[in-house]
């Protein structure tokens, strides 16, 4: 179900009305929870044998957007490493390391989380340490918006840029633009997802498991609003979903993270203490207990390849940014090994 849609379809007095909005998207829970009950995501039994039997390989411009991705990873490893900040491969990134020790074969998305001190933290220290480097200061994407179209990072490239065409790519159907923090790269264009993720106090739990969509609906809507006030309104929801930036017992996504995900809080033992794992040519942090993590957000047959295999369309993107095929494979080629100098070097 697209919540997106559904919500622009609501009369307005429901879009403007916080309560509301949260029992709406409560109703819809509802619902939705009792079809996923007696509908079963299929396999796809062709792609299921054909890479559990065998050992695969993406090739072409998937590969040089996965490669991008992961120098990107390794420079956001550095950088944690060097500030003492923790963060873990999350979602279709890390189902691609547990299955695959790398990406999924045919992902060309990328997504990490951090609890919301470590994130914050990492936000003033990113920029500093891209901004020692010229060439990744003046080719990369460093994106978090305040509102509906303005950067929080005033120094930097928006990922959603105009003169190149990726604020009309990301708004076609399918995409659209997120408030979470995002590393990325403007031609080749890649966007690299980091999700802040929240404390929840153990009394808040059960509020938090009906409420915490609609209040992230809402909270979104509130973007396009002359006037809005992050810090206000993200306060505000903060305290009314019992969320804590110390440690407790439960962590969850925080309401300024993933804009269609709604999984339930989970024990803070599923990510803590982070581990390192295997992931394409580098170790990369992992949860605790992955596979528990990955079975409580898409079910017993993670494993399993589904039947709708998604992609953003990125390759197919890139291509009309250059001149020719030829002018692209280069440009990840020369980009990618910078990127890998600077790993190499990072201090």
């Amino acid at each position: 179900m697209n919540f997106s849609k559904l919500y622009r379809k609501l009369p307005k007095k429901i879009q403007d009305s916080e309560k509301l909005m949260i029992y709406c998207i409560r109703f819809v829970k509802f619902i939705r929870s009792k079809k996923l009950r007696k509908n079963e995501p299929a396999k796809n039994n062709l792609l299921n044998f054909i890479f559990k039997s065998s050992t695969i390989k993406p090739t072409g411009t998937i590969r040089d957007i996965q490669l991008l991705y992961l120098e990107l990873l390794k420079f956001i490893d550095n950088v944690c490493e060097k500030h003492n900040l923790d963060y873990c491969l999350t979602y279709g990134t890390l189902l691609g390391a547990i299955r695959h020790e790398g990406f999924i074969p045919w992902d060309d998305d990328c997504d990490i989380l951090m609890m919301r001190k470590d994130y914050d933290k990492f936000i003033e220290v990113l920029p500093e340490e891209i901004n020692k480097y010229e060439f990744f200061k003046e080719n990369c994407a460093l994106t978090r918006l305040i509102n509906s179209t303005d950067n929080y990072f005033t120094d930097f490239n928006n990922i959603y840029h105009k003169e190149l065409g990726h604020d009309d790519f990301f708004n076609l159907p399918g995409l659209g633009k997120s408030l979470f923090l995002q590393l990325g790269w403007l031609k080749p264009m890649v966007k690299l997802d980091i999700f802040p993720y929240d404390y929840v106090k153990d009394e808040s739990v059960n509020y938090y498991t009906k409420n915490y969509l609609g209040h992230k609906f809402y909270f979104r809507g509130l973007y396009s609003q002359e006037n809005f006030s992050f810090e206000k309104e993200f306060t505000k929801r903060f305290e009314e979903l019992g969320l804590s930036y110390e440690p407790t017992n439960f962590i969850a996504e925080g309401i300024d993270a993933s804009f269609i995900e709604d999984f339930p809080p989970f024990k803070k033992e599923l990510i803590f203490p982070t581990k390192r794992l295997k992931f394409d040519e580098y170790e990369l942090k992992c949860p605790n207990k992955s596979h528990e993590l990955l079975k409580l957000w898409y079910g017993d047959n993670y494993t399993d390849i589904p039947q709708n295999v998604v992609v953003h369309g990125y390759a197919d993107y890139n291509l009309t940014l250059f001149e020719s095929k030829s002018e692209m494979d280069n440009a990840f080629k020369d980009t990618i090994e910078k990127l890998k100098e600077i790993n190499h070097n990072f201090e």
